[in-house]
């Protein structure tokens, strides 16, 4: 009859099959990103790690089987490693990582054949996944401000595995250079029952971020203007509506920008709808270069468009629109070697002091915007509300 261990090893080879299938048609399916075919080859890795065990009477010695074994590990590890901090553009050298691993097995080498020490030779290469697993954990959580749900999950599981790992490895440690047989079961109840169990919530945690991630980006492309890649209508209000309530909890002073094109069926008409589309692109694009990074700019249709901003005192914020006007006024958009002159109008309207929601706030600045429009174009006119 089987040792039940081995059929926890059956079970966890198809399993890391089945996840690394999974992740490789992530990778197919979503863009081809990195980190989907690093967990993809991660898993595949621990594929050929309980291979390695579950075969190990057809290797010639124990030292072979035993040096495969940590290899793989710890490649696997690296890794999953590797892939988190390409999901979350860490700057942590895939070099560094792989000279983690290469060290620990050249450690184990040494332990395993130079100087054999047999609680250093299981151990070591256990710390040192325990080591890059506790790098993911925190890779993962400092990925955001505000870590999603699944991230958190996910960081924990991996912490909880290493905590396991960490378990496992003290064990095998304490035995000295000769064999402890306590120990060995006291090491195997810890590595067949334990590490599994965290190794699957691990893996779960994984594909339920990956998921929240796509989640989130249809959430995101789905409130984007997809031509100036600015929020369009939904996502301006949404996202307008936030930052409102946070602004009320500041000493900021808040102003609302509705500008459009002057005279943008005229460009039409002259260049084509490329050249319209052209002229958009460039001018948010400058207007995104020239506002702050936390300021929201949104696309309210055809050439009108919306911005929210946030300034330190009353002067500079006004200041904004007249500044983006005159930077219009004086940039030429070139398209297919002509230079198309393009003017704005601009209507505002100080929100800091005034409890109105963002509707009727636009209502407001688009009024100042007509009357910008009327009064000769490529102006500024502030909202009677704005008025001091």
């Amino acid at each position: 009859m089987e040792s039940p261990f081995t059929y926890i090893l059956i079970t966890l080879f198809f399993s890391s099959i089945l996840l690394s299938i999974i992740f490789f048609m992530t990778w197919q399916t979503m863009g081809k990103q990195k980190y989907a075919l690093m967990f993809s080859l991660s898993f595949l890795a621990s594929t050929v790690l309980w291979a390695n065990s579950l075969f190990k009477s057809l290797f010639l010695s124990h030292e072979l089987y035993w040096m495969i074994g940590c290899s793989v590990s710890m490649l696997s590890v690296v890794l999953g490693t590797w892939g988190h901090c390409l999901r979350t553009n860490t700057k942590i050298h895939p070099a560094t990582l792989l000279g983690i691993g290469v060290f620990g097995m050249m450690l184990t080498y040494y332990f395993t054949y130079i100087s054999p020490h047999l609680g250093l030779r299981m151990s070591l290469y256990l710390y040192v996944d325990v080591l890059l697993l506790m790098i993911t954990s925190v890779v993962i959580i400092k990925h955001r401000t505000k870590s999603r749900p699944a991230e958190i999950g996910a960081s924990l599981m991996h912490f909880i595995f290493a905590m396991c790992i960490l378990v496992a490895a003290s064990i095998a440690l304490s035995q000295g250079r000769e064999m402890d047989v306590e120990l060995i079961k006291l090491y195997a109840i810890v590595n067949f029952t334990a590490l599994p169990a965290a190794y699957v919530g691990m893996s779960v945690f994984v594909i339920y971020m990956l998921a929240s991630d796509l989640a989130e980006e249809m959430k995101l492309l789905a409130m984007t203007d997809p031509l100036t890649d600015c929020f369009n209508r939904r996502g301006f209000y949404s996202h307008a509506k936030q930052k409102l309530l946070e602004l009320q909890k500041q000493p900021q002073h808040a102003c609302l920008i509705y500008w459009d094109i002057d005279k943008f069926k005229a460009i039409n008409d002259q260049f084509g709808h490329a050249g319209g589309d052209q002229v958009l692109i460039s001018i948010t694009q400058l207007i995104k270069q020239h506002i702050k990074k936390d300021d929201l700019i949104g696309r309210m249709g055809g050439e009108e468009f919306v911005i929210l901003i946030e300034r330190s005192n009353y002067q500079e914020a006004i200041n904004v629109a007249e500044r983006l006007r005159a930077m219009i006024n004086q940039t030429p958009i070139v398209y297919c070697g002509q230079q198309i002159s393009v003017t704005a109008s601009f209507g505002v309207v100080e929100l800091s002091n005034q409890d109105i929601p963002i509707e009727q706030a636009i209502d407001l600045a688009d009024s100042a915007l007509y009357q910008a429009k009327s009064s000769g174009r490529n102006k500024v006119v502030f909202s009677e509300l704005s008025s001091r």
